[in-house]
């Protein structure tokens, strides 16, 4: 029987050295000699020749190729030069990719099919891989979206993103209008570790949040709530209540929106830190936290408001007797809630906030005075208390008080100001906005005629409605006028002030104005005539227009420029060879 000879035109020469088998390299799906897609596919290339450095000899040769019984191997042909070898694809090998080359617009597409199974982490060590290391620090600066699409990239990058996930701490979140429920329940659900929790609603918010944010942060010890103008808070007041009492970690918790609670009751004894804003109508608010320490009511402006605020002090007193710092804010406050108050005996009180109590008055001030008398901080903005008001808190807090807050306090002068400013040494934040102030220079409608008044009056009503503020102090750091109308002159004297507000001061004369305040940083200045900004430039900038052009000064995001302030009150290092003073800066904020 006659063998069968092997046809001229398929004959495979055969290589007298046998090359060790190359592993297949993981990630690749594509043949490595020819490029071809290997499912089923069978390569006619030998193992030991590349066809990139190899290319397929003359077809014409074949035909003249010894009989077919014999075969003889021929040496393969001098390998080309580099430049001239045919680009051919080897898709998802990044073992040849130089991080100083720039792909070409072949190769873009080739990175972005990239195999899920590929780790680009650093496990490698191909040129192209990133370490671990390097790939934990740029993912855990980035925002919780990126986070999640850095995820999709590959397994290495998916891994990373877990392990960011499970040891977050903090997360801060802001929550679309059309976002659902579980797409804050996935994010959560990634950090079992997490401890402190913000959200940022534009969405409605309801019991269900509360139920997704007990269920996925068993350890949740700060979460805070803020709502948008357009969103609505839906919790009540007993379902409050069940989230307080089950988060046993919980101490600090903050929640905007909360007019829909009604009647609440809450008894923690962990939380520490309670804040609660645009409250409204409530008819029972019990607090039963006894190692509460911190705490902001804020009410609704609403005239209806039928809260009872006394009863809610008291209990409140009663229960939480390690509060130390109280902020109220509501236009019932009386001095009934101030007795209430001071009759619970809160002995580890240091800052006490009373805002927007008109009928709170000069015996709210006695009350208190005579029962916390080492108070550090003092707001009474928005009460009906005198000069004489002051007087009493001088002579209660001369050595302890450092901020004193008493803005839209119309019963309040000059000289009240000037007394606290020189009976509390220890002072270090004043705000007397809309202090002093008229009603009538208020409104623009009525400032024409007020200006043909003041000419036919006398020289004492015109130093009744103008009025001059002189303050020399050794610690003030902020003083706020805002608003003050009635102001016709100010002389201060403050070496460490660094802020001052003196935004529509309208009738402030520029010729009476003087600044004696080397540390001053930031001016406020909106709605301020331009003569008198132009002073407060020429008054922080003594010495100094001479040497340096303001043209050249840069204008900060608001509008304003950024001017030098030379140091005037203190010794002055100076450069022999230009003789300029070593200055500061300082910011000036005008329209």
């Amino acid at each position: 029987m006659q063998g069968r000879h092997p046809h001229p035109h398929t004959t495979t020469p055969i290589s007298e050295v046998i090359l060790p088998k190359r592993g297949k390299k993981r990630g690749s799906y594509s043949c490595g000699r020819c490029g071809v897609p290997k499912k089923g596919h069978v390569c006619n290339f030998p193992k030991n020749l590349n066809p990139i450095d190899n290319p397929s000899p003359n077809p014409d040769s074949s035909l003249l190729a010894s009989p077919p019984s014999v075969v003889r191997p021929q040496p393969p042909p001098p390998l080309p030069q580099r430049h001239v070898l045919p680009q051919l694809r080897r898709a998802l090998s990044f073992d040849d990719v130089d991080v100083n080359d720039s792909p070409g617009s072949d190769d873009e597409g080739e990175f972005s099919d990239l195999d899920n199974e590929s780790d680009l982490v650093g496990s490698g060590s191909g040129i192209g891989t990133l370490p671990s290391s390097c790939l934990w620090e740029v993912f855990k600066r980035l925002p919780p979206p990126a986070l999640l699409s850095s995820a999709r990239v590959c397994k290495g990058w998916s891994e990373t993103s877990r392990r960011i996930w499970k040891s977050a701490v903090e997360l801060r979140l802001r929550v679309p209008v059309n976002a659902q429920i579980g797409l804050v329940g996935s994010v959560l659900k990634k950090c079992p570790g997490l401890v402190k929790l913000s959200l940022r609603l534009e969405s409605d918010i309801d019991a269900t949040m509360l139920a997704c944010i007990a269920f996925s942060c068993p350890k949740l010890d700060s979460m805070e709530i803020l709502m948008c103008n357009t969103s609505v808070n839906r919790i009540t007041g007993d379902e409050l209540g069940r989230f307080v009492a089950e988060k046993r970690c919980l101490t600090n918790l903050k929640m905007e929106g909360c007019s829909n609670l009604g009647g609440f009751t809450l008894c923690s004894t962990s939380l520490s830190t309670l804040s609660l804003s645009d409250l409204y109508c409530h008819a029972k608010m019990v607090f039963n936290c006894p190692n509460l320490k911190d705490v902001s009511l804020n009410f609704s402006h609403q005239e209806n408001d039928t809260t009872d605020l006394t009863f809610m002090v008291d209990g409140l007193g009663r229960s939480c007797p390690r509060l130390q710092n109280i902020h109220i804010a509501s236009i019932r406050l009386t001095h009934a809630v101030v007795l209430a108050l001071t009759a619970a005996n809160l002995r580890g009180l240091r800052m006490l906030s009373l805002v927007l109590g008109s009928e709170i008055t000069d015996a709210s001030v006695a009350a208190i005075a005579s029962s916390y008398s080492s108070l550090e901080l003092l707001d009474l903005s928005g009460s009906s208390i005198s000069d004489s008001g002051i007087g009493m808190i001088c002579n209660i807090f001369p050595e302890t008080l450092s901020k004193l807050l008493l803005a839209l306090c119309p019963n309040i002068t000059s000289s009240g100001i000037q007394f606290a400013a020189a009976q509390l040494p220890n002072l270090e934040l004043m705000d007397c906005g809309m202090t002093i102030s008229d009603p009538d220079l208020d409104n623009p409608t009525t400032q024409e005629n007020n200006d043909l008044q003041l000419q036919r009056t006398p020289n004492s009503k015109q130093h009744l409605i103008y009025q001059k503020l002189i303050i020399k102090h050794t610690c003030l750091k902020k003083l706020s006028l805002w608003g003050c109308s009635g102001l016709d002159a100010l002389y201060l004297n403050c070496p460490e002030l660094n802020d001052l507000n003196l935004n529509s001061c309208t009738n402030l004369n520029p010729e009476r104005l003087l600044l004696q305040c080397p540390n001053l940083e930031c001016v406020h200045a909106l709605g301020c005539q331009d003569a008198l900004v132009g002073t407060l430039k020429n008054q922080v900038c003594t010495d100094f227009m001479a040497v340096e052009d303001h043209s050249h000064c840069k204008r900060l995001p608001d509008g304003s420029k950024r001017i030098k302030v030379p140091d005037l009150f203190s010794p002055q290092p100076t450069d022999k060879k230009t003789k300029r003073i070593s200055k500061r800066c300082c910011t000036v904020l005008v329209n």
